[in-house]
């Protein structure tokens, strides 16, 4: 086996996510700017001027196909100068977006990674840092925004054999930490911030020490970040944090390069994939990605059928990994479905309702389109 080389209005959308509740052109490495939601103004603007079944209709979907070189492709490069930078009014939404004014190239940036199309390589798109063994495990770790103790902690208490379960509550015990390091202490209880939940999972030694308690409060924690968009926060690390969907895939993605590889690593040295070892992510092909040379939307697409494939072992029905993986079942539909364009744009539009930025009806286009996708939740 080898290893990796070092280097206040709901939608029917929101209303049956709550129900689920219950079971290098433009480089990004610490450039992408912070704080601007691009994509929501955006589908606001395009929705005043063109109306809701026009701007919906083609808005994001047409951004990946005139964004990506190869838009099939796993590893495709990006489109320096997207075909709608030259709309007239491109340059008048850059003057007034909230947080700007931007450059062409920061709005794009911006986009580019909300939407899922850069990669992880390193000391390309990823500043690696120690305590993750391996710079393309700690590449997309580090994207991921997971520290090596919460990573590692995790894969421990899984194994690798259930770790893209586990790749969830590694997410949902890193938002907690940020929680907690910015609630004060007399504000916890009425936030619902809970430091025993991080202490007791981060104490466990088996999953057998963690309590049912623990399982639901951080998948609901993960849940809710899910449904609900929060564009361009910082992480503490400086940079733009990446969409949570992305964020477990991509934890997942780290803990699979650790694992190693029998018909050898996918990628090579300078973190491009191997050509007859690296898969192309097309239907048929169950070969690994090249992970850090992968798109953060290849990777999670990859994650869906790896977390399937995970699944087909059962623990033991009374076990502690038992419930975990229950729980863990809860979080999946939702990484599914939010890796949806239409997803995307429905969860926008439902946001700009309630700023009063566009009316309900407008939003009840986007959330028609997506409550058709919200059939593929498996039972």
């Amino acid at each position: 086996m080898t290893q990796p080389k070092p280097a206040q209005r709901k939608t029917s959308l929101h209303m049956a996510f709550a129900a689920s509740l219950t079971v290098a052109a433009l480089d990004c490495m610490a450039t992408t700017t912070i704080g601007v939601d691009v994509l929501s103004y955006l589908q606001a603007a395009r929705i005043s001027r063109q109306g809701a079944a026009d701007a919906l209709a083609h808005t994001n979907t047409t951004f990946v196909r005139q964004m990506l070189v190869e838009p099939a492709s796993p590893y495709s490069g990006l489109i320096a100068e997207p075909a709608f930078t030259n709309d007239v009014e491109w340059p008048e939404l850059l003057e007034r977006i909230p947080g700007g004014p931007l450059t062409s190239n920061e709005a794009l940036a911006v986009m580019q990674w909300d939407l899922g199309m850069t990669r992880a390589r390193p000391g390309v798109d990823i500043e690696t840092k120690p305590g993750y063994r391996h710079d393309f495990a700690a590449a997309s770790a580090i994207k991921a925004d997971v520290d090596p103790d919460i990573f590692w902690h995790v894969l421990d208490l899984t194994g690798y054999g259930h770790s893209a379960k586990g790749a969830g509550y590694a997410v949902g015990l890193q938002i907690l930490r940020r929680q907690l390091a910015k609630t004060p202490d007399d504000r916890r209880i009425a936030l619902n911030v809970d430091p025993d939940v991080f202490m007791r999972f981060m104490r466990a030694r088996h999953f057998d020490e963690v309590t049912e308690y623990d399982l639901r409060y951080l998948s609901a924690l993960v849940q809710q970040r899910l449904v609900h968009w929060r564009a361009g926060e910082r992480t503490p690390a400086g940079r733009r944090e990446l969409p949570i969907a992305y964020r477990i895939a991509r934890t997942a993605a780290a803990y699979r390069d650790l694992e190693g590889y029998l018909a050898g690593y996918p990628c090579d040295a300078a973190a491009r994939p191997v050509e007859g070892t690296a898969g192309t992510g097309m239907a048929g092909d169950d070969r690994p990605l090249c992970f850090v040379a992968a798109t953060d939307r290849a990777v999670h697409r990859w994650y869906l059928d790896e977390y399937r494939r995970q699944g087909r072992v059962v623990p033991h029905i009374e076990s502690g990994l038992a419930r975990f993986a229950r729980f863990a079942g809860a979080i999946l539909p939702l990484v599914d479905l939010v890796g949806a364009l239409e997803i995307v744009e429905a969860l926008i539009a439902d946001d700009l309702v309630t700023a009063e930025v566009i009316s309900p009806a407008e939003a009840e286009f986007a959330a028609e389109r997506a409550d058709i996708l919200s059939c593929r939740i498996p039972e």
